[in-house]
């Protein structure tokens, strides 16, 4: 089944791409990316000159940092750890977590978050696996987990935990910096949601020299195309104008948040760059009703403690009323 929403879809708000970044500045990104490489060359075999700029920016070591295409790649990488002793996926969380432990046919062991979707670090004490996935802010739930309980999540798991980070821009913390400093650490970041470059598959994680090491040496050379590592060093010069973008968003996902409870459905506090929304109608036949309308989000009633609950991308205002409009209607007609 394709990701991808049919092409009569017009607001498509189910793959959390950022909606605020002008695509005009991304396509200069992308114009001055491809005048500057020699696509008939092969490039640095690890992507050097990305984590040269991104050593820099996030003020580690260049040796602390590996770089892919795209966060999944990196999700897959460190699944290999999986194949003995088995991986931890603390749910409802990204769905391909578990895809990348059964690709290496590594048993999983399901730890949930509580009723408010909090973690509970004493859930994932004495566990036994290779590795513990989180992802902080989650998804689909897009609420952070509070920093000590991600901390005594760490310090209580045996394995390597990985804590995703592909929203971090939109959060109130990031792990980035203790990555380097413990022994069971590993901080995913991507280009592809604040950095608004999804369809060009550029990942890094950061973590101590001997892990990143070791997933160098498990990872493929020239993994990345030369045009995509360019495009996001060139991106980290925008980081002004991806800021203004972020607290944009900010401020239309709580505007949106607000709204939404006006019309009767939950809206979840999100750190974010989308909504988690419960309905008090079948999600599924909403989604339906929205589709029919032009308009795509993701059904996620199908993860544990998300019944009848849609993700929705947070959109420009613009988009985000005609949203509001179209599922007050769908809503309206339901309770009829």
């Amino acid at each position: 089944m394709s990701l991808e929403p049919p092409p009569s879809v017009k607001y498509r708000l189910c793959l959390n791409e950022n909606l605020f970044l002008p695509r005009e500045l991304v396509a200069e990104v992308v114009r001055e990316a491809a005048e500057s490489v020699d696509p008939r060359l092969y490039h640095d075999a690890y992507g050097e000159e990305l984590a040269e700029r991104l050593a820099e920016f996030h003020r580690v070591d260049v040796e602390e940092i590996v770089i892919g295409p795209g966060a999944d790649y990196l999700i897959y990488l460190l699944a290999s750890y999986s194949r003995v002793g088995g991986a931890v996926i603390v749910e409802p969380t990204f769905e391909e977590y578990r895809r990348a432990v059964q690709l290496y046919g590594g048993r999983i062991t399901t730890v949930l978050l509580d009723d408010d979707f909090r973690l509970k670090p004493e859930r994932l004490k004495g566990a036994a696996a290779s590795i513990a996935y989180l992802a902080s802010p989650n998804n689909p739930t897009g609420n952070q987990f509070e920093r000590g309980a991600v901390e005594d999540a760490i310090e209580s798991f045996r394995g390597i935990v990985v804590v995703d980070e592909a929203y971090a821009e939109y959060a109130r913390y990031s792990m980035l910096s203790e990555a380097i400093e413990r022994d069971n650490l590993v901080v995913i970041r991507t280009f592809s949601k604040a950095w608004g470059l999804a369809g060009l598959r550029v990942g890094y994680l950061v973590t101590n020299r001997r892990l990143a090491s070791e997933l160098k040496a498990r990872g493929r050379v020239f993994a990345c195309s030369s045009l995509s590592l360019k495009a996001a060093s060139l991106m980290l010069e925008r980081w002004e104008a991806v800021r203004r973008a972020i607290e944009e968003l900010k401020t239309v996902r709580e505007w949106l948040r607000r709204e939404l409870t006006k019309i009767g459905v939950k809206a979840y506090p999100s750190d974010a760059n989308f909504l988690l929304v419960r309905l008090p109608v079948d999600s599924g036949e909403v989604c339906t009703k929205l589709l029919e309308k032009g308009i795509a989000v993701k059904n996620v009633s199908s993860l544990p403690l998300c019944d009848n609950c849609i993700r929705v991308t947070i959109p420009p205002k613009p988009i985000a009323e005609i949203f509001i409009n179209a599922l007050s209607s769908v809503l309206e007609q339901s309770a009829l």
